[in-house]
């Protein structure tokens, strides 16, 4: 029989970071569950229509011989992490899941093969509701009290509308990744209609580097960046799903690589380098910032103009199904014709800083109006315009707007969003849970 689950608006299926350090008791290993993130005890994930993970099962100390162990579906669990988080969440139907529980740890080893648990929606399931997948470990080597449970907790957005509104204005997500979950973004619909809020997430930032051995430049992602992408099917896939664009941010990382100084064969090579990123981890495109860089005298640099149009422009040329952005900042607030071709023809948008809001035609010559994104928000400093700026934006036919730095706790919330979706909409935002960084 089917279980629908009612989820209340303030219920979060965030879950904190476990230390997975290996542990050992005196005399005797000890088991226990972890999933494919390294996380154990519980997870929470996004799905749409269909998904799978991994489980492993882990010994403390290597095993003495060939071990088997069951994994098992077990309501019991359910019962007890309700109990302890004061939560009513429901068990998906066991017939929506499938898996062989069958697991086994060689001789020497101290962790299984992976366990594939594949899951799927179903009619009967409440609109983005919350269900869960209880696992129970038994087997050859005692289970651990506390890590031998698990709770898969997973938000079904199957029946959840995409992000694509009428007018086709953007509301862009500028994330630090250093701070938030890029899942964050999907908490936030419109009222009435349930269409998601935001249409793109700028994962911000990934950088641009110099390497003093080799000469080159290249494209470095901190370990914050790095678990976004390696683990796209759980943090960018169902953003993707429900039709929002994925960007990686590429801004300068305190040394003399900077979007602005690479010779036209820098310019070249980078954008190449960008074009691998962009198409292994399937992502949307990329948005260049002028920040944070060292000018200076360097030989192999462009030291006496701005080169960003070219690297612009080599982007675009190196993957013109994808999207290039630009920040109106320092060296990139403004770009000229290369090869014969306007910036309107090479960049398809340019984000105004914090509540800038004046036309951009002559900063991007040939950039249409949709492709201006205005009146930024930075959401850590409470710094946004007033409602006619929003309307304004929407009657004069621009592209939309930005807020930069959404996490939770952050100032500005649904206020300052239902603010711009009045404007933009006619509808107020609404808020159903919360992810936090998880990794």
């Amino acid at each position: 029989m089917a279980v629908v689950l009612t989820v209340a608006c303030s219920d979060s299926i965030d879950v904190a970071h476990v230390d997975e350090a290996m542990y050992e008791t005196s005399n005797e290993s000890v088991a226990f569950i972890t999933d494919k993130y390294g996380l154990s005890q519980a997870d929470s994930l996004m799905f749409n229509e269909q998904g799978s993970t991994d489980f492993y099962v882990n010994l403390a100390k290597p095993a003495d011989k060939d071990l088997a162990f069951m994994l098992s579906y077990d309501a019991a669990v359910l019962e007890r992490y309700n109990a302890k988080h004061n939560t009513t969440i429901q068990a998906l139907p066991k017939n929506l899941i499938q898996f062989d529980g069958n697991v086994n740890v060689k001789k020497a080893e101290r962790k299984s093969a992976p366990v594939k648990i594949a899951y799927k929606s179903d009619e009967a399931l409440q609109k983005n509701g919350v269900y869960a997948i209880p696992l129970k470990l038994t087997g050859d080597v005692k289970a651990s009290e506390e890590k031998g449970e698990f709770v898969l907790l997973l938000r079904d957005i199957t029946k959840m509308p995409n992000c694509h509104k009428e007018g086709g204005l953007q509301v862009i997500s500028c994330m630090e990744i250093n701070d938030a979950n890029p899942l964050y973004n999907l908490c936030f619909t419109l009222e009435k209609s349930g269409k998601y809020f935001f249409d793109q997430v700028i994962l911000f930032s990934g950088n641009i580097n110099y390497n003093p051995e080799t000469h080159e430049v290249y494209n470095f992602n901190n370990e914050n960046i790095s678990a976004v992408l390696n683990f796209r099917e759980k943090y960018l896939a169902p953003l993707q799903q429900k039709g929002m664009k994925v960007i990686l941010g590429i801004l300068g990382n305190h040394d003399r690589a900077g979007v602005t100084n690479l010779s036209d064969e820098g310019c070249k090579h980078f954008a190449q380098e960008l074009k691998n990123k962009v198409e292994a981890y399937q992502l949307d495109g990329v948005f260049f910032d002028d920040e944070w860089s060292k000018p200076g005298n360097y030989p192999g640099f462009e030291n006496d103009k701005n080169n960003a149009s070219r690297l612009a422009y080599e982007t675009k040329k190196a993957m013109p199904d994808k999207l290039v952005e630009v920040y109106v900042y320092s060296g990139t607030q403004s770009l000229h014709s290369v090869e014969g071709k306007q910036p309107g023809e090479f960049i398809d948008f340019a984000i105004h800083d914090y509540g800038r809001n004046y036309d951009l035609s002559k900063n991007y010559p040939g950039l249409s109006k949709k492709g201006m994104i205005m009146a930024s928000i930075n959401c850590t400093s409470m710094y946004y315009l007033g409602s006619n700026a929003y309307r304004n934006i929407k009657t004069q036919g621009y592209g939309g707007t930005m807020f930069y730095a959404l996490q939770p706790g952050a100032r500005t919330s649904l206020e300052a969003m239902s603010m711009v979706s009045q404007a933009f909409f006619g509808e107020n935002v609404v808020q159903q849970g919360v992810f936090n960084k998880d990794w």
